[in-house]
């Protein structure tokens, strides 16, 4: 990555958290362009979050262990997905599309600011360029600040 970010956990679940914007912006009248710009704005939120989060991964997790750690990190990522759709109709057919659209945005706004609450997680930032060590791992000394 050419830029990296000084608090890479805050900027993960900042990029996350843009995927509510598209739906707050469906759940009031906004005109088509205003949609087009949120749901821009949400997709390239989250390719940065997941870029940032893929080098992190890549930064702390041991080679032997990365495959499997990828692999739940994504089914954490994907598992709820199907639930979301599942659920979508029903929500809308009691309380309305437009509250079950704000609803969502309400759910993804808040799985991207609760773990903000964890300082670890706030902490996180990714290595300096050369900081690798003759193990092939790489020196936490900027992550620990």
């Amino acid at each position: 990555m050419i830029w990296k970010p000084r608090q890479a956990g805050i900027v993960v679940c900042a990029g996350t958290g843009s995927m509510a914007v598209p739906l707050a912006a469906m759940a009031t009248t906004v005109p088509l362009l205003v949609l087009v710009v949120a749901t821009a704005m949400a997709g390239t939120g989250l390719a940065v979050s997941m870029t940032v989060w893929a080098s992190l991964v890549q930064e702390r997790i041991p080679a032997d262990r990365l495959g499997r750690t990828l692999s739940y990190s994504t089914l954490g990522q994907l598992l709820p997905v199907p639930f979301g759709y599942l659920l979508a109709g029903p929500a809308s057919h009691l309380v309305g599309l437009r509250t079950t659209l704000a609803t969502g945005a309400l759910i993804i706004t808040a799985a991207a600011i609760v773990p903000l609450a964890i300082a670890q997680v706030r902490g996180l930032c990714l290595a300096l360029e050369g900081t690798k060590v003759a193990d092939g791992s790489v020196s936490m000394a900027r992550a620990e600040r």
